[in-house]
């Protein structure tokens, strides 16, 4: 058994290092041990996690992880797909709008040099330059809307990438981790259980930041089969309990 400020570190440390399983039970889990339990996921430990349903758990977003995994990567592809696409749509237009309007006022140059021949040279050195800029702008915006083009299909390409990696890695994360997010007016699941590969704990202290290092809290070894057979028994309770409710 020990007592004091940061008598958690233990279990946070076998948790980091686990290979095989972690099975928790704990009202609070901090950010960042949420991101522990999900990579271990990811890695095939097989994970599972009671923690109350409490807005200052950021535990509860273990029932939603693998649908959440990933969520701001892949909104920020699409994002970037958005932009090229309304840049390509733009470009398309400016490709065709900039030229006509040169080749516009060319031919309108042209028509007045037949109206005015006194002003006839000064137009049509002035029809001719317009055409040339029409030329030269054409040959331009085709060939920004080709680099816009090549932005759009490589950002396609990283999100089709993006959403594929997703999907492997949300289902491993959804065979791997199994949470129960228990409601308070089910049950207050108070009860801190921490069983890391062969070794089992039970402490006063919650998996977050405060609770593994600063709290004052007491963490005591325990035999690994009673454990693992309490915590079955109440992850088999809990989950009957939220079956009937929902």
């Amino acid at each position: 058994m020990e007592v004091g400020r940061g008598a958690g570190r233990a279990i946070a440390a076998a948790v980091a290092s686990a290979s095989r399983r972690i099975w928790i039970s704990s009202p609070w889990i901090g950010a960042s041990y949420v991101k522990v339990l999900v990579d271990k996921a990811l890695a095939g430990v097989d994970v599972r996690v009671i923690t109350t349903d409490l807005p200052d758990n950021e535990g509860r977003d273990l029932a939603r992880a693998a649908d959440l995994y990933g969520e701001e990567e892949l909104k920020d592809a699409a994002l970037r797909v958005a932009h090229w696409r309304r840049r390509r749509g733009s470009a398309r237009v400016a490709a065709v709008r900039d030229p006509l309007l040169s080749f516009s006022f060319a031919l309108a140059l042209a028509y007045l040099e037949s109206v005015e021949p006194r002003y006839a040279w000064l137009l049509l050195a002035a029809a001719a330059s317009l055409a040339a800029a029409g030329v030269a702008l054409a040959i331009y915006r085709v060939r920004a809307l080709r680099r816009i083009e090549a932005q759009l299909l490589a950002a396609e390409a990283e999100l089709e990438r993006i959403n594929r990696s997703l999907a492997a890695a949300r289902e491993a994360i959804r065979r791997g981790l199994k949470a129960l997010v228990v409601p308070t007016n089910v049950a207050f699941v108070h009860a801190k259980i921490y069983i890391v590969d062969d070794r089992a704990w039970i402490s006063s202290a919650n998996l977050t930041d405060s609770g593994v290092a600063r709290n004052i809290e007491v963490i005591a070894e325990v035999d690994l089969a009673e454990a693992a057979r309490r915590f079955e028994e109440l992850w088999a309770t809990l989950s009957a309990e939220l079956s009937r409710r929902s």
